[in-house]
């Protein structure tokens, strides 16, 4: 407390008992529903990312050069970035024209075939979002879609699944 006293700390109910989704649903309430003690006026938050643990860093594909003398198959290759990475992804994800328009965005996490995707940017087209994801807070209340507080594992397919299922639901992803 000494370093950081402003810093927001949230203590959560339930030791031991306590599951993901339960931690990322209070935490979606809490920036939905915030607000100032003395005036009562709210603090809502249009957007939050949550980030899993045990993410390192981030990714660019690039396209190989024709001429690079390269034997392999591969159209795209993989570059570490290195300097300000988790800045840039998360500025090339807030900064898409269709931002407002989609209820959750994230980027998948490498499994190893990352060099064989053909998008950068994929709609709606799967529900898998793993690491880190953005809420659009506004987006998901109009929606009524929340976290389900019960979920130990699985709670990002859980939202993605009762996002594409409301109308006008969409997630983006980035590959």
């Amino acid at each position: 407390r000494s370093v950081w006293p402003e810093l927001l700390l949230l203590v959560l109910p339930r030791p031991g008992h306590t599951a993901i989704g339960f931690v990322r649903w209070v935490v979606q309430r809490l920036c939905t529903n915030s607000r100032e003690r003395g005036t009562g006026r709210r603090f809502r938050l249009p957007f939050a990312w949550m980030a899993d643990d045990l993410l390192l860093g981030f990714y660019r594909l690039e396209k190989m050069f024709a001429g690079s003398g390269s034997t392999t198959a591969r159209k795209r290759v993989l570059r570490a970035l290195t300097k300000g990475g988790f800045r840039e992804a998360f500025l090339a994800v807030q900064s898409r024209e269709d931002i407002c328009n989609m209820a959750l965005a994230g980027f998948l996490r490498d499994r190893g075939s990352a060099e064989c995707v053909s998008k950068d940017w994929v709609v709606d087209g799967t529900l898998a979002l793993q690491k880190v994801v953005l809420l659009n807070l506004v987006r998901l209340q109009e929606l009524g879609v929340e976290y389900c507080k019960l979920l130990r594992k699985s709670e990002d397919l859980a939202i993605c699944y009762e996002v594409t299922s409301k109308p006008g639901g969409h997630i983006l992803k980035a590959q």
